[in-house]
């Protein structure tokens, strides 16, 4: 494979989007943009070639019309998935060849990367990996064990191993009397980079990352890519990932940047310096403050609170969904110790309220919604005689997930009226949470 052209019509955000690869360059490319210029599009795009359910799995389906397309142009082999009303999703009435789709190896943030697969099968792997180790039955993988420590700046990984286990290999840190730490336990950013490294030793000659930034300490990223540019070349790939990371900017060369921006009603990526996009991006700065939270359902509420019913703010700042509390609370505190996204009193955590009394919740950044969840509470008023935004016909229903999609599905109601209709029914609430975030987001009137 050496010429690779997808190409995106009418998804979400993307009116006409075609992106040009030359895959025999084996070399990295970073697309950076303002959030909704369709990065993330077209990584679900770039998965979707390997797993045709990719959009079913990760995406709402009003993101498509009637005329959305994706083609992709691999060494002039095309390959077009269409929408198909039957399953309100893109659909291909092609056989893709497997050579095809182990080429190319799409890494989306959490939860639905690959790397939380493995986490799971690390987990269900551990009497075959113990029992390996008791008997020595394991290799020293030397090179992953000089990236890591050039990463990270430390020798805890001398004594990593690698274990096979019913032809999947897994990691560990042997430790004395038979102990030992699963890569599973290892940090968010460590257990990242051993997933990364797991994916460049496979078959795929483009490996696409969103947010690679977003488990790593600054320090980390600014040693990532001169590693990441001798795998290219080592493995015979190309390594494509967005970031917001000025550190992993500044470390790249100028034909390794490309500016993703909305240009009339085509997207577009040109090559761009780091001083532009730093000038685009940040005005010279990043953000000034950091709101942790979930997911997106969430990250979507918090917005809209901040948006309606706080006063105008001062400082700038960004909502980020990380995956789970326990994510959350974990990044929160790793970066009051090693501070990679800012000072600790410029970052809050903001979790579903029924994490409230979870343990690891338990920390002076961290506030609640007043509702359960977005969802839960939707579910529970929708049995009200005077709920705005019934279904047309009753429906069994498997959780609180299942109404709330539902009800966009079927073009009741947008995220937007049901977070309008939470805000005016939690109204009390709904006035402590603005407080919280008028006094943390610097609003005119706040104390």
């Amino acid at each position: 494979m050496n010429l690779f052209v997808v190409s995106i019509q009418s998804v979400q955000n993307i009116k006409s989007f075609q992106l040009e690869l030359d895959l025999s360059s084996n070399r990295l490319i970073c697309l950076v943009g303002r959030n909704g210029t369709g990065k993330t599009t077209l990584m679900r795009a770039l998965r979707n070639l390997s797993s045709a359910d990719t959009f079913q799995k990760t995406a709402n389906p009003q993101i498509f019309q009637e005329n959305s397309v994706i083609k992709y142009t691999i060494d002039g082999q095309e390959i077009l998935f269409q929408y198909d009303s039957d399953i309100r999703s893109l659909n291909c009435k092609q056989e893709i060849p497997r050579s095809i789709r182990t080429a190319i190896s799409a890494e989306l943030p959490m939860p639905y990367g690959a790397r939380f697969s493995y986490f799971r099968g690390a987990s269900d792997a551990d009497s075959e990996i113990r029992q390996s180790l008791i008997l020595g039955r394991y290799v020293k993988p030397q090179e992953l064990i000089n990236f890591l420590s050039a990463i990270y700046a430390t020798d805890k990984f001398d004594d990593l191993v690698e274990i096979a286990v019913s032809g999947k290999k897994f990691y560990s840190i042997r430790l004395e009397g038979n102990r030992y730490i699963r890569e599973d336990h290892l940090s968010s950013g460590e257990y990242f980079l051993i997933n990364l490294y797991r994916t460049i030793k496979g078959s795929a000659k483009l490996i696409a990352i969103d947010e690679i930034d977003l488990s790593l300490d600054a320090a980390a990223q600014s040693r990532l890519t001169a590693w990441l540019r001798l795998f290219c070349s080592e493995y015979k790939c190309s390594i494509l990932f967005t970031t917001h990371s000025l550190a992993i900017m500044s470390t790249l060369d100028r034909s390794e940047i490309s500016y993703v921006e909305q240009d009339a009603d085509r997207t577009i990526a040109h090559p761009a310096s780091y001083s532009y996009v730093r000038a685009r991006l940040f005005g010279f700065q990043g953000w000034d403050k950091y709101i942790l939270t979930e997911d997106t359902v969430l990250r979507e509420f918090i917005e809209h609170v901040i948006q309606n019913h706080c006063p105008s703010t001062f400082f700038q700042y960004k909502v980020i969904h990380i995956g789970g509390s326990f994510q959350v609370t974990d990044l929160l505190r790793r970066n009051a110790n090693e501070r990679f996204l800012a000072a600790p009193e410029n970052v809050i955590g903001i979790l579903d309220g029924d994490q409230r009394e979870v343990a690891h919740a338990q920390h002076d950044a961290i506030h609640f919604i007043p509702m359960e969840s977005v969802e839960k509470a939707i579910l529970a008023h929708y049995v009200e005689n005077d709920f705005p935004f019934k279904l047309p016909q009753h429906r069994a229903f498997t959780g609180p997930k299942d109404v709330f999609n539902a009800i966009q599905q079927e073009r009741i109601a947008t995220t937007v009226e049901m977070n309008k209709y939470l805000c005016e029914k939690y109204a009390d609430s709904i006035a402590n949470l603005s407080k919280t975030l008028s006094r943390f987001l610097g609003a005119a009137g706040s104390t």
